[in-house]
């Protein structure tokens, strides 16, 4: 890691250099929370600096000037290393590490992990409290089937054309119907085929579109999205490959 001793000249940057470090270390805390609990791969991260930092930071040094007006990420000189840890019995094998900047750590990666981690405590104290409230399940109810794709395209069938879409709910009356028999019962008698109530008043965009089961996509599902999103970015990141060593 960089020498702090080199940094006495400039206070605040080493504040800052020390800040980065623990957001790193929060951020792999948060990792391999998330890896626990999916029992996968676990990201962890490491922040390495360019081979021109220290001729940077003995400039700063010599001239007697403060960094606290630049910002960490003005010369590019640190980088975040992401790297996936497999657990392989007692050894861990580290694969090929990707880099990024500081500012996509903290604007993805960082943000991406603390969502993750939350939306993984939030199911164990959903699922604490379902398994709390659990009743016991009479007999009959192990004999119901699952619903079938008959079951789906009846659900989803307009019940004036009979074809299956997405049907639009009227406000006013809560009637179900695909989009062409509304605009065709609307033009002809501007009236609900069912009830006979008036869609004088009633507009396209006033409609509400009905969902069906298949339309509802659970916690789980969207936890393995945006997980799958957070490893698609870090995959897409510049390989990191480590400076030459740089002699005097």
């Amino acid at each position: 890691m960089l020498p702090y001793q080199m940094l006495h000249s400039a206070p605040s940057f080493c504040d800052t250099l020390k800040a980065l470090e623990a957001d790193i270390q929060h951020a792999n805390v948060l990792a391999a929370s998330v890896a626990r609990g999916k029992g996968r791969a676990c990201l962890q991260m490491k922040l390495v600096y360019n081979k021109v930092a220290p001729f940077f930071l003995f400039l700063v040094q010599w001239m007697d000037f403060s960094c606290s007006c630049l910002p960490l990420t003005h010369f590019n000189l640190f980088r975040v290393v992401v790297y996936k840890v497999h657990t392989n019995g007692k050894s861990d094998t580290y694969s090929c590490g990707r880099k990024a900047t500081t500012r996509e750590f903290y604007s993805v990666i960082l943000p991406s992990l603390q969502h993750l981690h939350d939306d993984l405590v939030k199911a164990d104290i959903t699922q604490a409290k379902n398994h709390g409230m659990e009743m016991v399940i009479s007999s009959n109810e192990d004999d119901k089937r699952k619903p079938s794709d008959l079951d789906f395209e009846r659900e989803n069938e307009c019940g004036i054309c009979l074809e299956s879409c997405t049907k639009m709910v009227l406000p006013n009356c809560c009637h179900a119907m695909c989009i062409n028999c509304y605009n065709d019962w609307n033009t002809r008698s501007e009236s609900c085929p069912f009830c006979r109530r008036s869609l004088n008043r009633v507009k396209s965009e006033d409609l509400w579109v009905l969902t069906c089961s298949r339309d509802v996509i659970d916690m789980q599902t969207i936890h393995r999205e945006d997980m799958s999103r957070l490893y698609l970015f870090v995959n897409n990141l510049p390989q990191y490959t480590p400076d030459a060593i740089f002699l005097m």
